[in-house]
């Protein structure tokens, strides 16, 4: 059965998400700091999730799910490292955001890094290419199928929705983000990261 529904506002931080990224230079001067650049994920790819919070399906982002957010919300976006959680960076952003947008592959960006300390301690892990790509998003809009059956993408039957509709709030590097192929386990990474919030905050309030 396919319906469209819209979804309640809920993050999600899709660490490991099929995003690249990669460093560019295009400053003649070797003290000026690169350009972060890639996508933070990819259209059209099968992805099992299999999280505590949002259960076990198949999930593909269509082409078209990041324009309204890229036109109305790219203001209040910020490109963070570890979604905003890494005990030494914090939710400090990582440089403005030069471009955003939707090409053929997925959502594309540029970010030149801003000169900071806590910017410069990632350049040797992002020169050497040990970081990926991820963001955090609430899904507005959706098609779900509930009794797909099983194909080659989907080889256990598992529901399948189809993101229509994103709001992205941030994006940027993590540190495991790897995708080797659509398995499940990846949003656990999400499940992970809320625990982290939670332990973060708890410290906090203390």
């Amino acid at each position: 059965m396919m319906s469209a529904t819209r979804r309640a506002s809920v993050l999600v931080r899709a660490s490991g998400r099929r995003g690249a990224l990669q460093l560019r230079d295009g400053n003649p001067d070797a003290a000026a700091m690169p350009t972060l650049t890639g996508h933070f994920a990819v259209f059209n790819q099968p992805t099992e999730i299999n999280s505590l919070y949002e259960g076990n399906f198949i999930e593909r982002i269509a082409p078209g799910a990041f324009n309204a957010t890229f036109a109305q919300d790219r203001e209040s976006m910020r490109c963070l490292f570890q979604h905003g959680l890494d005990y030494q960076s914090g939710d400090k952003p990582l440089g403005p955001i030069l471009t955003l947008r939707e090409d053929a592959r997925g959502p594309f960006y540029e970010v030149p890094l801003i000169d900071a300390h806590y910017v410069r301690e990632l350049l040797p892990g992002l020169e050497a290419g040990l970081y990926g790509a991820s963001f955090c998003f609430r899904v507005l809009r959706e098609d779900l199928n509930e009794r797909p059956g099983v194909s080659p993408d989907n080889p256990k039957g598992l529901p399948e929705r189809t993101l229509r509709e994103i709001q992205v709030v941030e994006f940027g590097p993590v540190t495991f983000p790897a995708y080797p192929a659509a398995t499940a386990g990846v949003r656990s990474l999400t499940d992970w990261y809320d625990a982290q919030r939670r332990n973060h905050d708890a410290r906090l309030a203390a």
